[in-house]
């Protein structure tokens, strides 16, 4: 599993998650968003977190094809997983791994 900060994604999104989750103690929503982004070579797992409402509705889902130049923010984390390699078991994996909300991971 290679991980790459500096690579911009690009491909159609296969799988989406997001949540949003609020703390009383907290001004603001923490919105996580966890992608299966399928490019040439293989499939891309993106995480993004975030507490910006301006982003909030303009989140990327299932089916979009997307340009992460053009998204608007950077996802924070990046996984690349092989075609040959990537599986429903995965994808999962990354969503339990990856999920966080207020007070901890919400997967």
């Amino acid at each position: 599993m290679a991980t790459a900060s500096t690579t911009a994604i690009r491909g159609t999104i296969i799988e989406a998650e997001i949540k949003s989750s609020v703390d009383a103690s907290r001004p603001l929503p923490l919105v996580c968003g966890l992608y299966a982004i399928e490019s040439g070579e293989g499939v891309w797992l993106c995480a993004y977190y975030g507490m910006n409402r301006s982003n909030f509705d303009f989140l990327a889902q299932k089916g979009a094809a997307i340009d992460e130049t053009t998204l608007g923010f950077v996802f924070h984390v990046k996984e690349f997983v092989p075609k040959a390699e990537y599986t429903p078991t995965r994808w999962e994996d990354f969503k339990k791994q990856r999920m966080l909300a207020y007070g901890g991971h919400g997967g």
